[in-house]
């Protein structure tokens, strides 16, 4: 039990980041307020009017919840730092993956109903000497004691504070600041909050062979879509100046009312958070400047001079791209990154629109019309029938198109980086583009100070694992060259086989597959020899019989034979389209040549 002293440490602590949580300079915008109180954690003076919040004191998306095991523990990680997600019957827990005993990954342990009448909840178990953890981190049992019970109250593992949201599992990777977490809210968006409940087959996750700081830098960076993503999501020929304003704090908090009060949403005051550096495209140049409108892929993005597009950072871990076309229906392009170790990430997104999404409430603002019953059916059969189907495998196959534009070139920039000894402060960024990215980057190296002023042991691990190089200087990023380019674009081990949707849908094509190869290709191509020979015989004994049943035999042998072939050729071209639908899940060769 935590003492009085132990209490008020973290009740301090607690007071502290919500200083830090609150400033708006820095940090994204909070409903939920905190008595202000002097920064704890920074040591230098210098650093501490700008109120940035250490790295791994916040909530960070970890992973979705559909790509984890309910009945086995999951090894992850987070900030350097090994982790374990498991569930105790009734939620997620979070723990360091490190018996107590001596330090074996408890991800190789099994979780299982303890024997103990007083707890309903599973536990989780060592698999080296069979030690057992509570949903806690403490240990119950240790199997070598004389009192198993007993000897288990000394021993525990470090847990962590876990929030389930938009489908995503959230950690907060601070024991000692635990104690706030829970006043800190999510940066979950209206729109997102209810596409997840109606499409939760749309959210996709996949490992990036390159770093948080390279992957955010990226994403935030609108003026990269038309050349990287090149009739993909865009085209060349729609890079343009893209005039960003900054926006002020009212300016953000009128984006907010309107994602807030929109039909199709039902968020309420308390689920707000506001970017802490948000910009826009000046209304009347949208139209022409975001590369998303320029392009107007399938013709749902159509603009005019009303349409609006902003794109904001909710540090640490969330981008998003908020627009709204011509027709008034907005959309978001939605992005969670995760730093797992240096050059390394993960990153999950999702891609919401009202125009795919279930009314909450009644538009005041419309006049009723007698054909908005076929209005209903058909938005309904939108969302039922059409997108239920697409947002699933078509929607995964295409984001991960949009990541492969982006995987080899900028690990080889890691290198490039790394080789030559330079760092962001050599980048020539001399437009408007380049606005978030480089305040990113100024950001990122303010927490990584203030991440470092806490006095944390790992402290040095976690903004490695940020920023993508030691205090050494050792970069993980020497060893891209050594990586093929199938390895950069690896489809299969960095999201497939985790994916409950697309592995269920290659394992489909895979039985396919094998039925074709194993059965119908035998069988057709057995037929059409066989009903080549008959055919030859038939032949045969026409010319030398005029029997009326030995013509007809001939006959049809030589309809069967072209019967045969045709099924052998279908056969063929069928095994063909499936070997290619499979290779869409492992591995597609792009050229930004073409």
């Amino acid at each position: 039990m935590m003492s009085i002293t132990g209490r008020s440490i973290c009740m301090a602590l607690a007071v502290a980041l919500a200083a830090l949580h609150g400033s708006d300079a820095f940090s994204a915008t909070r409903t939920k307020s905190v008595a202000p109180s002097r920064n704890v954690f920074t040591s230098k003076p210098a650093k501490s009017s700008s109120n940035v919040v250490p790295l791994h004191q916040n909530w960070w998306p970890v992973a979705l919840v559909n790509t984890l095991d309910e009945n086995s523990p999951n090894a992850e990680r987070l900030l350097n730092k090994d982790l374990v997600l498991w569930h105790d019957g009734e939620d997620w827990r979070c723990m360091d993956d490190m018996c107590a005993h001596r330090f074996a990954p408890l991800s190789e342990g099994r979780v299982f109903q303890s024997n103990d009448d007083t707890n309903s909840r599973r536990c989780l178990s060592c698999s080296y000497h069979g030690w057992e953890f509570d949903s806690q981190g403490s240990c119950t049992k240790i199997p070598q004691a004389l009192d198993p019970a007993k000897a288990a109250k000394s021993a525990r593992v470090v847990s962590y504070p876990v929030q389930i949201g938009a489908g995503i599992v959230w950690v907060w990777p601070d024991e000692s600041s635990s104690p706030f977490a829970e006043t800190v809210p999510l940066p979950i968006s209206p729109m997102l909050q209810q596409w997840e409940k109606e499409y939760p087959q749309s959210a996709y996750q996949r490992e990036i062979p390159y770093g948080y700081e390279l992957l955010a830098e990226n994403v935030i960076d609108m003026s990269h879509l038309p050349f990287s993503h090149h009739e993909v999501l865009s085209s060349r020929d729609n890079g343009v100046n893209l005039p960003f304003k900054m926006l002020s704090l009212d300016e953000k908090e009128k984006i907010w009312e309107k994602e807030r009060s929109s039909i199709y949403s039902n968020a309420t005051e308390s689920d707000k958070v506001l970017p802490a550096y948000q910009v826009e495209i000046k209304q009347g140049e949208a139209q022409f400047s975001d590369p998303i409108f320029a392009y107007n892929l399938m013709g749902t993005n159509e603009a005019d001079e009303n349409s609006t597009s902003h794109l904001g950072f909710y540090p640490p871990s969330h981008i998003r791209y908020h627009r709204t076309p011509k027709s008034g229906l907005s959309s978001n392009t939605e992005l969670f990154v995760c730093p797992q170790s240096a050059g390394k990430c993960r990153v999950i997104i999702f891609n919401p629109f009202e125009g795919g999404m279930k009314k909450l409430r009644i538009d005041a603002t419309k006049s009723k019309n007698r054909f908005d019953f076929l209005s209903n059916i058909g938005q309904y059969l939108l969302r039922k029938v059409i997108l239920k189907t697409y947002m699933g495998v078509n929607n995964h196959i295409l984001t991960s198109n949009v990541f492969d534009g982006d995987n080899v070139f900028l690990a080889l920039q890691g290198e490039r980086l790394a080789k030559n000894r330079l760092d962001y402060t050599d980048y020539l960024v001399p437009t408007s583009a380049d606005t978030l990215s480089k305040i990113f980057r100024k950001w990122l190296d303010l927490a990584a100070d203030a991440t470092r002023s806490t006095g944390c042991k790992q402290a040095d691990n976690i903004v490695e694992a940020a920023v993508g190089v030691s205090l050494d200087g050792r970069s993980p990023y020497t060893a891209v060259p050594e990586q093929s380019k199938r390895e950069l674009l690896d489809r299969y081990n960095s999201h497939t086989k985790s994916c409950p949707i697309c592995s269920k849908a290659v394992s489909k094509l895979e039985k396919r597959e094998k039925i074709l190869n194993n059965f119908a290709l035998p069988t057709f191509y057995g037929a059409t020899g066989a009903s080549l020979i008959a055919s030859i015989l038939s032949v045969s004994i026409e010319s030398t019989s005029n029997s009326l049943p030995l013509k007809l035999i001939a006959k049809l042998s030589t309809r069967l034979l072209g019967s045969c072939l045709l099924m052998s050729v279908l056969s063929v071209l069928l095994k063909s389209r499936v070997e290619k639908s499979i290779q869409k899940f492992h591995y597609v060769e792009h050229r930004h040549q073409d």
